[in-house]
């Protein structure tokens, strides 16, 4: 550090000390000079708590998307522990060694085993359609095709036809899943 030199016995580091202490020490000091400080000083307060409030406002807005981030990975490893779940136990059933009487082979309390290779994410949403809408069914009032194409539009995320129909695909899809006894019934697919 250098010094200006000596003023009314005090040290001064630069210059401009030595002005503002000589200003001090004759009682002539600037009332501006000292009103310009403090509002340049105001002025650098102000800047710098709009800073803090606008990073204030950022790291709100990133605990936020982290929090939804969060949620959904939660909510999305929940829903695919249940997939699985579901997957695994329908394929974690033991097939009987031999059917019980009065059910055909592969039928059992009022379903089916089935052993298959793999499951795809179609057919296990198409299991479900079925499941939905064939379970507990009434022989007098069956579900309509169109009722089970529409659901099986919704379920794989497919678009009905413009006429307002379901997809040709849902319509072919629900017509592998009606009951082969209805079909016999009604003479379709002769």
């Amino acid at each position: 550090m250098r010094y200006a030199g000596r003023k009314g016995g005090h040290m001064c580091q630069s210059s401009h000390e030595c002005v503002d202490a000589a200003e001090y020490e004759t009682g002539t000091e600037s009332v501006e000079h000292w009103i310009a400080r403090c509002s340049a000083a105001e002025a650098t307060v102000t800047r710098l708590a709009a800073r803090l409030r606008g990073r204030d406002q950022r790291i709100l807005l990133l605990e936020r998307a982290l929090a939804r981030t969060v949620a959904l990975h939660q909510t999305l490893e929940d829903s695919l522990e249940q997939r699985l779940e579901q997957c695994m136990g329908s394929f974690d059933r033991a097939p009987p060694s031999e059917p019980s009487r009065g059910t055909t082979s592969g039928e059992l309390n009022g379903g089916v085993t089935v052993h298959l290779p793999h499951l795809t994410r179609t057919l296990s949403l198409l299991f479900d359609v079925m499941r939905e809408q064939w379970t507990k069914w009434d022989p007098e009032r069956p579900p309509k095709s169109s009722t089970v194409a529409r659901a099986i539009d919704a379920k794989l995320g497919l678009k009905g036809q413009s006429t307002g129909e379901a997809s040709r695909s849902a319509q072919t899809f629900a017509a592998a899943l009606r009951p082969d006894s209805l079909n016999d019934v009604d003479g379709r697919h002769r």
